[in-house]
């Protein structure tokens, strides 16, 4: 963990180094000049349009090209709405995060449909699924030359402003004025990716997303229990924290798989994932653990609002250390896996898989189909955990749809892509219906069918799509992560036979967590100046990293949770800065969200 503080203090100081390179070629780049069109006969698409939608949407053949002086090295991009993007293929470079459920990026459906589509071939530069920061930190503070854009990673907006102001990335307002169709009709009606999108210096680093998909991600930090561990024990599901206790006990003492070895995991979970942390969960019994959904220490800043506005840490507050001393109970007792620390995803799959019998008791983890093949019998072992009681009588939920679906996107330019036009317009397309179906289902009549209008899915509303391919099974028929999307609809499968059916699963778990959900989470994406996040990105990673460090030697015993112990970490906190942390993170929130939100 100490190398992703490293890293994170290099970005920070070292930025300011390279921004005199960056901004010469910003200035370089913004030459004024005429824009040429160039009218050209309009040729057939080589592609059929597929989805449900309104017809704006989708591809009409291009009618003319126009040429930017301000990029000189850039072929004249199409008309407004117009494809393909440039008349001739051109390459670019994008940096990617690698997912292993998808098997090939080159002979995709997904991608060589929006190849034919656009002109526009793709160079992936693929970065490491699991702590990808780490990769994009390195390439910036290299000095070697940059990829065009950055698709599909989530950059911190302290990072974003750090960035921009280095000249190390591309403001992208001028630009999606005159390329970007769907995102601006987007924006005109959710004004709030406006907000979200802009920093401190007024400029837009990266364009926003708005989804309406509640049940998988606005209530994504779900836990699992073994359905037929309980089934054989005669335990019912757990409501509060000593009950679960006394299941793991049973699972451990009691041989609920039934081959006369003790060989169960009562509790285990993955270092990466979706929400598959192992405090996630169980820490909401006793304080908001506001934690991120992926596997990156540096975005687990457990920060919260006071009910007037105030942010604050739940990391040095008495119920946190309540929470710890029941996570080390778990551990000293044989219930909590000493690989907790140290599996990984693959791992964690291979122990539910285990031939022969099942032997893991529960597991934080967004969805089943994180830890569990997705065709195979053993996910239809697990149910899910609603939120547990705890000792105190706190029973929360975590929640991420407080801003209205809002996004901040995951598409940037960099100081060093000579076709800032192209790759805009590029990703606009990402932002069409017709995208969004491609890159979550795949090809249609293959593997996904639009069912009958009649058909009310479970939600109780109309059905949309209705799911062959189930999401993460491997397959090349998408890439599954995007820079930008807008969902409109608040649901998308239909119901089907299959009791265990992904999406069915994750709406009947939302169920359940919505009554204890907490609404008082700190944005992700806040407006700070480039001396803010200088600052945020420095203490954040200095103080997160000491946090997970010590949360592992508490709850693994290296260290006693003793008074004397749990003063000098929550001393240790303040003197690596906690109080200039939230200073400057409630500086920024009041800038925009402090308004809109009502406390200002």
């Amino acid at each position: 963990m100490k190398r992703f503080a490293v890293l994170f203090l290099v970005l920070a100081f070292a930025l300011p180094l390279f921004a005199a390179g960056g901004a010469s070629q910003q200035q370089s780049a913004a030459g004024s000049g005429e824009r040429v069109i160039t009218h050209v006969t309009p040729r057939p698409l080589t592609v059929s349009p597929q989805g449900s939608g309104d017809p704006i949407y989708h591809p009409q053949p291009a009618t003319y090209y126009v040429s930017n002086p301000r990029w000189p090295n850039q072929p004249p991009v199409s008309n407004r709405g117009g494809f393909p993007i440039v008349q001739q293929p051109l390459t670019v470079r994008l940096a990617h995060p690698y997912y292993s459920y998808v098997t090939d990026y080159y002979d995709n459906d997904q991608v060589r449909y929006l190849e034919a589509l656009t002109n526009v071939r793709i160079e992936w530069d693929l970065l490491p699924e699991v702590n990808t920061m780490d990769r994009v930190n390195l390439m910036f503070a290299s000095g070697e030359r940059l990829p065009d854009a950055f698709h599909a990673v989530s950059f911190p907006t302290a990072m974003l402003i750090t960035l921009g102001e280095a000249g190390l990335i591309m403001p992208l307002q001028d630009i999606i004025a005159d390329n970007a169709h769907v995102f601006r009709m987007m924006v005109e009606q959710n004004p709030g990716v406006t907000a979200l999108t802009t920093m401190s210096d007024g400029n837009t680093y990266t364009m926003g997303t708005v989804g309406l998909a509640v049940h998988p991600n606005y209530y994504a930090m779900r836990f699992w229990i073994n359905e037929r561990f309980m089934n054989t024990l005669g335990i019912s599901l757990p409501r509060t924290t000593e009950e679960y206790y006394q299941y793991l006990i049973a699972v451990r003492d009691r041989d609920p798989n039934g081959n006369g070895l003790r060989d169960e995991i009562p509790f285990i979970s993955a270092i990466d994932g979706w929400h598959a942390h192992y405090d996630g969960f169980l820490m909401n019994s006793f304080i908001i653990n506001s934690t991120s959904a992926d596997s990156n220490p540096i975005n687990r800043r457990r920060m919260f609002r006071t009910e007037t506005g105030q942010i604050d840490v739940s990391y040095n507050k008495p119920e946190f250390r309540q929470g710890l001393e029941y996570l080390h109970r778990l551990y000293a007792e044989n219930l909590m896996a000493p690989e907790t620390f140290t599996l990984n995803r693959a791992g964690m799959i291979a122990l539910i898989e285990n031939p022969g019998v099942p032997i893991v008791g529960s597991l934080p983890s967004g969805g089943p189909h994180e830890f569990a093949n997705t065709d195979g019998e053993r996910r239809t072992h697990y149910t899910h955990l609603p939120p547990l009681r705890g000792p105190n009588g706190v029973q929360l939920s975590w929640y991420d749809g407080e801003f209205a679906g809002l996004g901040l996107g995951t598409f940037v330019l960099t100081k060093d892509t000579q076709v800032p036009e192209v790759l805009v317009k590029w990703n606009d397309y990402w932002y069409t219906e017709d995208m969004y179906t491609r890159n979550r289902y795949g090809i249609e009549g293959r593997d996904w069918y639009q069912p009958d209008p009649s058909e009310i899915g479970f939600t109780g509303e109309q059905v949309m799509y209705a799911e062959i391919l189930r999401w993460g099974t491997p397959q090349n028929a998408y890439i599954g992560r995007s820079a930008g999307s807008w969902l409109r609809h608040p649901t998308f499968n239909r119901v089907t036979d299959d009791y265990y059916q992904l999406e069915n699963r994750l709406w009947r778990a939302t169920m359940d967590y919505m009554p204890y959900r907490f609404e008082r989470n700190v944005p992700g994406s806040l407006p700070f100046t480039v001396e803010e996040a200088r600052d945020y990105t420095m203490l954040n990673a200095a103080i997160i990293e000491y946090v997970e460090q010590t949360m592992a030697q508490f709850v693994t015993g290296r260290l006693a949770l003793n008074d004397a112990n749990w003063n000098n970490y929550v001393q240790t906190i303040d003197r690596l800065g906690l109080s200039q942390l939230l200073r400057v993170t409630q500086s920024a929130f009041d800038r925009t969200w402090g308004e809109i939100l009502g406390y200002r």
